[in-house]
Formats: C-alpha cells, sequence, structure tokens
C-alpha cells in the first residue's frame, strides 16, 4: 500500500528568474507536516503546478518520492482558486459574510478543476493506493473519484474551520460539497467542534446518516516536533536585549487580525505606560495574493497603523513596532520563535495554527499568546487565551504575560511542550491512516 497525497498546493515550485530556475520551498503550514509523511511512505504527491517554470517539472521523482503537477490556465487558476475557493468558500467558512462573494461561473471552473485532479489521480493510482485529499479547494474530487470507478480508499482532511449548520447554508452548492466529502471511507477534522458543525450540516442539508458519524474524526495536526525543539536551533545572536520580544508571523489575511493586533498594541501602551520601552513588537508578514485589491488594500492599511503608532509613541531609542513583509526561509524562523519572549497570535478565526505550535516547540522560556477562535487552543492548555475583537482584552493579556513570574512561564510552556510530543506529526498520520483499518 501507498499513499496519493492530494493537495491544491505543494510541497515546492520551480521559478524562472533572470534565466535561472529555482526552487522554492512551501515553508509551514500544512504541506510541511504532509512532506515528511510522504517521505517516509515514498508515495505519490498530486498538486496544482502553479510555479511559472513548473510546467517543466510537470511529472518528477526527487529521489523521496513522484510530484505530479497540474497545470492550470489563466481563466482556470481564476475561477478555481481565486474566485470560488478563495472568494467564496475562504470568506464562508471563517465567517466573514460580508467578504462572501459568488459567482456562478467560479464554481463552474472549481468543478472542472476539481475533476482534472481526478482525472489524474484515476491514471496514477493502483487499486492498494490510499488517496488521501485535502482541504476546501478540493472538496469536489471524492465525487468525480466516485464517478469514475474509482473504488481505492479515500480519505478526506478538512483543515480549516468548518461553521455552523446555519451559516453554512448560506453556499448555494452545499449540497454539492458535503455530499461529494461523505463518500470517503474517512473524514478528518481538528476539533471536535468542526467535526460536529459538518455532521450538523450534512444533516440540514440532506439529512440524517448513521454511517456518517462512524466515519468521520478529530485529530488535530501535529508538527514535526524534534526538528523545531529548541537544542536544534541555531539562536544567533538576539537583538534588543534590553527589551521584552513579543513576536508574531503571519500570512496577510483578513482572517489574521493584524491591524486589530497593531491597534491592541496601541492600547497596551496607552493603558500600561510602566511598559513604554521595554518591549519591542516584532512583526513579520509574509506576502499573500500579490495583486489582489482587498489585500493590496488590507497591507496599506496595516503598515499606516504601524507607522501611525510609531511616529506617535517612538523616540530616537525606542520604535515600539519592527514591521517586516516578506517571505522567510525556516531556519531564520526558527531563529526568530527563539528570540520571542512572548507570541502574539490572535487570528479571528483560524482552523488550528500551526505558527503557536512551533513557537512552543523551540522555546525554553516564552509566554504564548493565543486566539481562543484558532482550533489549537482547545488543546494548548497553557496558552493566555485571548478576544482578538477587543483590544482592552488583548492588551491585558499581554501585560499579564509581561508580568508574569518564570516558574508559571515554564510550568505552562511544559504542558503545551509535552502535548506537542506527543501528539507529532507521526501521531497525527498513523491516528489517521489508522481509521481505514475500520472503514
Amino acid at each position: 500500500m501507498s499513499v496519493i497525497m492530494v493537495t491544491s498546493r505543494g510541497p515546492y515550485s520551480y521559478e524562472k528568474k533572470n534565466n535561472r530556475i529555482i526552487k522554492q520551498e512551501n515553508v509551514g503550514g500544512v504541506a510541511t507536516g504532509l512532506k515528511k509523511i510522504i517521505e517516509r511512505d515514498r508515495g505519490t504527491w498530486i498538486c496544482w503546478g502553479d510555479g511559472n517554470a513548473d510546467h517543466l517539472y510537470q511529472d518528477e521523482n526527487n529521489g523521496l518520492y513522484r510530484i505530479k503537477r497540474i497545470l492550470l490556465n489563466p481563466r482556470e487558476k481564476k475561477g478555481f482558486y481565486d474566485d470560488y475557493s478563495n472568494s467564496t468558500l475562504w470568506p464562508l467558512f471563517h465567517y466573514f459574510r460580508e467578504k462572501i462573494e459568488h459567482d456562478s461561473i467560479a464554481y463552474g471552473y472549481y468543478r472542472h478543476v476539481n475533476r482534472k485532479f481526478a482525472e489524474v489521480i484515476k491514471d496514477t493510482a493502483s487499486s492498494e493506493d490510499v488517496i488521501w485529499v485535502h482541504d476546501y479547494q478540493l472538496s469536489l474530487v471524492p465525487k468525480y473519484l466516485r464517478d469514475m470507478g474509482v473504488k481505492n480508499k479515500l480519505l478526506f482532511t478538512w483543515h480549516i474551520p468548518w461553521v455552523s449548520s446555519e451559516f453554512y447554508t448560506i453556499l448555494p452548492e452545499r449540497e454539492d460539497i458535503v455530499k461529494s466529502i461523505s463518500m470517503c471511507n474517512s473524514i478528518t477534522f481538528h476539533t471536535q467542534k468542526y467535526r460536529t458543525n459538518f455532521r450538523h450540516s450534512y444533516e440540514r442539508v440532506v439529512g440524517y446518516d448513521k454511517e456518517l458519524e462512524r466515519r468521520t474524526f478529530t485529530f488535530p495536526l501535529g508538527i514535526d516536533y524534534q526538528s523545531f525543539s529548541h537544542e536544534q536551533i541555531e539562536s544567533g545572536k538576539r537583538p534588543f536585549e534590553d527589551k521584552k520580544i513579543i513576536f508574531s508571523i503571519d500570512r496577510l489575511d483578513y482572517t489574521k487580525g493584524l491591524v486589530e493586533r497593531v491597534n491592541a498594541i496601541e492600547m497596551f501602551i496607552k493603558k500600561y505606560p510602566e511598559f513604554k520601552e521595554k518591549f519591542v513588537y516584532l512583526m513579520m508578514v509574509t506576502p499573500s495574493r500579490i495583486g489582489v485589491e482587498e489585500y493590496e488594500k488590507l497591507k496599506e492599511k496595516l503598515e499606516m497603523n504601524v507607522g501611525r503608532i510609531n511616529g506617535l509613541y517612538g523616540n530616537l531609542n525606542w520604535v515600539p513596532i519592527v514591521y517586516m513583509y516578506r517571505k522567510i526561509n525556516s531556519d531564520i524562523l526558527k531563529t526568530y520563535y527563539s528570540w520571542g519572549d512572548i507570541a502574539l497570535i490572535t487570528p479571528m478565526k483560524d482552523g488550528l495554527n500551526l505558527v503557536s505550535m512551533e513557537y512552543v516547540a523551540v522555546s525554553k522560556k516564552g509566554v504564548l499568546i493565543l486566539s481562543e477562535f484558532a482550533g489549537i487552543s482547545e488543546y494548548l492548555r497553557g496558552a493566555i487565551k485571548t478576544n482578538p475583537n477587543s483590544d482592552d482584552d488583548v492588551s491585558e493579556k499581554i501585560a499579564m504575560a509581561m508580568r508574569m513570574p518564570d516558574s508559571e512561564i515554564l510550568r505552562r510552556l511544559r504542558s503545551m511542550k509535552d502535548f506537542l510530543r506527543k501528539h507529532d506529526d507521526k501521531w497525527w498520520a498513523n491516528r489517521i491512516l489508522g481509521t481505514l483499518v475500520k472503514n
């Protein structure tokens, strides 16, 4: 038995720059965890080839596993990815109703691309292979595979939140998606709430199915704990030696609560003047959806707020917010994790949040402030939970972290490290693949 991993984005892509082809790793997120699994299994990874030189490597064997890349033309990319996946499904499943756009033409492209994935999977899979499909971009792949007569064991893992059944019914294609996912042998979510919401959505749209309950599971995605443990990290010289470093890294996205977070930093400065010049907020933001007007406006608003706060409260010796907008490699990211005395992770809604997990694994003596609306907050009991919608609450929790004695920091950190060590990426993969024995 071998695993065929199916995702929208692949583990890496090829870009042509200045007449040179550069391999660009997909750093962070789900791809990193899946890469470890497929390397152990030596299986096949089927994904969208979104790099401008990926057409030269459409079928690649890298010595560890095989990658088959599906190429999309500009219309397919826009309809499938920009318009339906990211302008309909993404805001819907994060409760941003005002941002949901719907276009039946876009849904047509979404169906078309999902069918293209299914055709490649069918041509690739042997009868013994397990097909493991991931996330909201590919929700119709199971239906097309079954329509094509594929009888292989199917796994589906949903990585983002699943909303309440009342909210889900906003979607015109609500029946298509839940019916397709329900055709899998095992369906997994990161939290019990998402699993329950999915089952209630199915019942509300299609009807009660006793068998569906037996085929849905909750397993939070784990990280490769050992690769993030602080013993493996070269910290380098720590900047701002006389100040506490508050750290965050996020993809540029409205679900991450970036503007709200810098406003909370301003509230913290005003409400707790005793901490002025005693901290620096190191805010890393990685580019996302470059050229999309809404995201460009978000970036502009964020940077204007950062500039306003630094101009208003900073001086020749202190800038409250050190802001960086760029891609970052994994080794540098681990170093930044190790510098952070406090991690400020406050998404408005998040399926899990791997950044918080990686920070805990790296940190020797750090405090995690975590949004109560991140899926991982259900598991990391040692985190300080906060409501990202409240500047007052976030600023209060920052003050709490600044004042926390070392003994409590270490106690909280130890409990979170223990959880992550036991529930790592190997545990996650083994538990999910183990569900197929019963199904």
